[in-house]
């Protein structure tokens, strides 16, 4: 009997040292052919603190950057500058421009409000974007991104730019509204919706406060597009009537919640 549980026991371990084997060899099959814009994505390997939260003082800072229009880093010179400093102005002055923002005003949360990279100056989009969200990723602080009319004039079309970008350190950018906000849109609203970099970001009260476990601050992230041509004129895109669908059916959604919540503190 002893020899026969040994013998079950040694075929278990080897049997399950097989299957662990067999899903290694399997991810790293699968992660190596996961590619956006024919090159391996990066899985983020750092996630900020959340959920968001407002400071025992009762503040929350956002550092909001627009039009950065990041290029291939030092390659990349400034423009309208002066003549004596084109020689010495890069993206790296926007790099170091943004550090020493973050480092002075010391915010909660980063927002990226599009522009990030200027495509036709940016030879991969991929490379652009770590050295556009550099410092805010060293910083270690939460942020998020939408894009403007330039960030897909490079080598990655709209999708897979916020799919990267949601994959980053510290990133919470969403590529699309989650399934829980698409519930929420009212009956008959159009489930699908307009480009890449619709979502919301809820930012709670401060920690031990009455307000810890609600949602105090809503953040809408909307993406207004690129490029549209209107009766053979070629002009900016805008937000879309689904977006505004999106928009007003989670605006709702929480204002039934905020009535519930007081109602519950009358009683």
């Amino acid at each position: 009997m002893e020899s026969s549980s040994a013998a079950n026991w040694k075929h278990s371990f080897l049997y399950l040292g097989f299957l662990y084997s067999l899903l290694c060899f399997l991810h790293n099959q699968i992660s190596h052919n996961l590619l956006i814009g024919h090159r391996p994505v990066r899985v983020k390997k750092t996630s900020p603190d959340l959920p968001l939260r407002f400071r025992s003082d009762g503040t929350f800072k956002i550092l909001q950057v627009a039009d950065m229009h990041y290029g291939n880093g030092a390659l990349t010179r400034c423009r309208d500058v002066l003549d004596s400093e084109f020689e010495h102005c890069s993206d790296l002055n926007t790099s170091r421009f943004l550090k020493r923002m973050i480092e002075a005003e010391k915010p909660d949360f980063i927002a990226f409000t599009g522009d990030n990279i200027f495509g036709s100056s940016s030879v991969d989009a991929a490379e652009s974007l770590l050295r556009a969200f550099g410092p805010a990723i060293e910083s270690g602080l939460p942020w998020a991104a939408i894009l403007g009319n330039h960030d897909q004039e490079s080598t990655m079309n709209r999708e897979e730019l916020m799919s990267f970008i949601s994959l980053m350190d510290y990133s919470v950018s969403q590529i699309n509204p989650s399934a829980e906000d698409l519930s929420n849109l009212a009956r008959g609203s159009r489930k699908k919706i307009d480009g890449f970099g619709n979502y919301d970001l809820r930012v709670y009260g401060a920690p031990g406060s009455h307000l810890a476990n609600s949602s105090i601050l809503n953040l809408f992230f909307l993406d207004s597009g690129d490029r549209e041509t209107v009766q053979g004129v070629r002009t900016y895109g805008w937000i879309k009537e689904s977006q505004l669908d999106w928009l007003h059916g989670i605006s709702q959604g929480y204002q039934v919640y905020i009535r519930h919540i007081q109602s519950t503190r009358i009683l």
